[in-house]
């Protein structure tokens, strides 16, 4: 029992201070630009929660622009999903275009 015991000590010294925190995936469409930085300066860039902000025109408009704030693993998930729309689609081009040539 004493040797579980030095095993367990020894394993939470060795975690990192940022790894005893948990962190839960936050919902930045319905937060404000103050409370993303403040959610923001607790993560790394790189973190899959933390949250960038594009700004990109709005369609038909030479002066509105629209913000669409994600975290980085909704990005990725987008992107991915958008990808994956598009080989869909070509690979559905290439069976109609071999099936119409005989």
């Amino acid at each position: 029992m004493l040797i579980t015991s030095i095993l367990l000590f020894t394993a939470a010294e060795a975690l990192p201070a940022s790894a005893a925190q948990v962190i839960v995936e936050p919902e930045p469409k319905t937060m404000s630009q103050s409370e993303i930085r403040a959610f923001n300066a607790k993560l790394e860039p790189g973190h899959p929660y933390f949250i960038r902000c594009v700004k990109r025109a709005d369609t038909g408009s030479l002066v509105k622009r629209n913000l669409s704030c994600r975290t980085n693993a909704q990005w990725h998930s987008s992107e991915d999903r958008a990808n994956q729309d598009a080989r869909d689609t070509i690979e559905s081009w290439k069976s109609k275009a071999s099936a119409s040539s005989n």
